[in-house]
């Protein structure tokens, strides 16, 4: 069971950790410039296998989903052809313990508990948003014509309360809880550059959490020693 949250622009703290977190294989120099990675660690490959052939470059062919440009050029004629005047909402996920799963349930479950997140965020999605797979673990969902109030309905909807992924593994529940970001822009302003800004927020905010957990296991150490006994 792998536990931890954010939600909103303002980070809440992970409640409870099975596992120490990992760090966010997205790197804010990628997510400055906008820019699809261009290979994803050996441990993702081997757990994503592609599901689809790519159509025109703009699809990931491990989930099916929008790759990063893909994803922003489709919300961009969207927005143009339908809300052009209207907001513009985002969702962010970073899903970092995908990598414990694999580890520890092997690449079959761990393909299991991806389907589980894509099939959600299609609910986020709804009939007129977008989906795309816009780092190793990292997914986003864009919600045209939608305020920040209504994406995280959304997000509420499909993924409770806190937001969270279930995937019943036999003998054990998977319990996976993103590290997640909700906000909208004005019109006008391209979704992808929002997502630049919530991105690089993200990942400082993944940096800060990474230092928490280091600074408490260093604590639980110390005074864990043993007593000298003279």
């Amino acid at each position: 069971m792998l536990i931890g949250l954010s939600q909103g622009r303002g980070f809440i703290p992970p409640m409870s950790t099975a596992f120490q977190a990992t760090v966010s294989f997205t790197s804010e120099s990628n997510a400055a410039s906008g820019a699809s990675p261009t290979r994803w660690p050996d441990w993702m490959q081997r757990l994503l296998r592609p599901m689809r052939p790519a159509s025109g470059g703009a699809i990931d062919r491990s989930t099916g989903l929008y790759n990063r440009a893909g994803l922003f050029a489709a919300a961009r004629d969207a927005i143009h052809r339908r809300a052009a005047d209207a907001p513009v909402g985002m969702v962010v996920l970073e899903f970092t313990d995908l990598r414990e799963v694999y580890q520890i349930y092997g690449s079959a479950v761990a393909r299991k508990v991806v389907a589980r997140i894509i099939r959600r965020l299609k609910v986020v999605q709804g009939s007129r948003g977008f989906t795309g797979r816009t780092g190793p673990s990292q997914f986003t969902v864009v919600l045209p014509g939608s305020t920040e109030e209504n994406a995280m309905k959304q997000v509420q909807r499909a993924l409770g309360n806190p937001a969270r992924v279930e995937f019943d593994a036999g003998d054990s529940e998977i319990v996976l809880v993103p590290h997640l970001l909700v906000d909208s822009a004005e019109p006008g302003t391209p979704a992808q550059d929002l997502y630049r800004e919530m991105s690089l927020e993200l990942s400082r905010i993944q940096k800060n959490e990474m230092r928490r957990l280091h600074w408490l296991t260093s604590e639980r150490e110390r005074h864990s020693r043993p007593m000298k006994f003279h």
